[in-house]
Formats: structure tokens, sequence, C-alpha cells
């Protein structure tokens, strides 16, 4: 799958990986590298800054404008957990990087998150939060999913080439964090106040 200009999305929960796996794909296919949270700061392109959750609110209509001129005329990696923000037009693939909630909420408590942001990711993480936005927003057939539970940067970077190169990959729905989870699962929804 080659195209000239578009972008190809690597996307997920914040704590899976997208950050490092994006830079190394965007390296193997020698293209530039967004990362919407600094591109988003960098502009100005958010709205205002929840205290609570210490990030900035996006300002999504801005934000896809910027990124359509910018992947206009080129092709770009942009890694995000904000899928909406993402022209839909432009998006070759995306990949969504899932990885056991268990162990997203070590990696978040460890990064100092607070605890209701923990929570919140973890959540979207075990409901397929990205996966069902990105499926909704550039259809199944351009949305794969990776799991990177025990796996190296360099073994999911494989994966999400074999995606970009072959179309070769596990399609929506193949990650099933309640099958592995069992009623532990239910532990981080209660958390949240989610009803389960």
């Amino acid at each position: 799958m080659k195209v000239s200009v578009g972008i190809v999305l690597i996307g997920g929960s914040p704590g899976v990986g997208k950050t490092t796996v994006a830079r190394a794909v965007a390296l193997k296919l020698n293209l530039d590298l967004i990362s919407l949270g600094e591109f988003v700061a960098a502009r100005k392109l958010y709205v205002e800054y929840d205290a609570e959750r210490r990030a900035y609110v996006i300002d999504v209509k801005r934000v896809k404008e910027e990124l359509r001129e910018v992947a206009r005329d080129r092709r770009v990696v942009v890694e995000t957990h904000v899928i909406d923000a993402i022209p839909e037009d432009l998006v070759e693939v995306a990949v969504i990087l899932r990885l056991d909630p268990r162990i997203l909420e070590e990696r978040l408590t460890r990064r100092g998150y607070a605890r209701i942001k923990v929570v919140e990711n973890v959540q979207a993480e075990l409901l397929d939060a990205c996966l069902i936005e990105a499926v909704r927003a550039f259809g199944v057939d351009r949305v794969y999913e990776v799991d990177t539970t025990g796996k190296s940067v360099e073994e999911v970077v494989e994966e999400v080439l074999d995606v970009i190169y072959g179309g070769r990959g596990c399609k929506p729905g193949t990650v099933n964090w309640f099958e592995v989870l069992g009623d532990e699962a239910f532990k981080y929804l209660r958390e949240g106040g989610v009803r389960a």
C-alpha cells in the first residue's frame, strides 16, 4: 500500500507505546512524525487547560484543518489517542496499539498521572474506545489493531510495517480484554462509576 500523500495513523490509549512505535515507524518509512499532543501545544490548538487531568482540551476543528494543511502534499505518520481530530479522508491506514489494562495502569501510575486520568485511560483501553472511534471514523477496512503486551518495540514495529506494506494484521475485534482479565475487568469499571 504505497501513496505519496496522506496519514499513517498510530493510535491507542495513552501509555500503550504510540510515541515510541510511531517514531520508529516514521524512521523506517523516512517520513515526518507528528505527535499530536506536541503539535497542538506548539500551535496553540486548544480551547482550555483541564487542571484536574493536567491536559489541554483540543480544538478538534482547528486541529483537523492544520493536519489537512500539513498532509496535503506529503505522507506523514501521526500518533494520537484523539481519533476524532484526524481528517478521515487523509488516513491511509490506522493502526491502534493495545496493551493489557493491568500493565497500562502500572505504566500510567509510574508516570505520575492523576488517579482519575489513570482510571479513564484504563477504562478506555478495556472498552476498546480508540479502536471503536477509529472504525467509526475510517471504516473497518483501514483499521488494524496490534497487541503490544509482552512484545519488544521492534516486534511491534514489524507488525505495524506488515499492516502498512501488505495489509496483513489483526482486524478490529481481535483483542478482547474481558476474555483476558475475566472478572478482574469489572474492578476498573466500578472504580470510575461505570455500570457493569
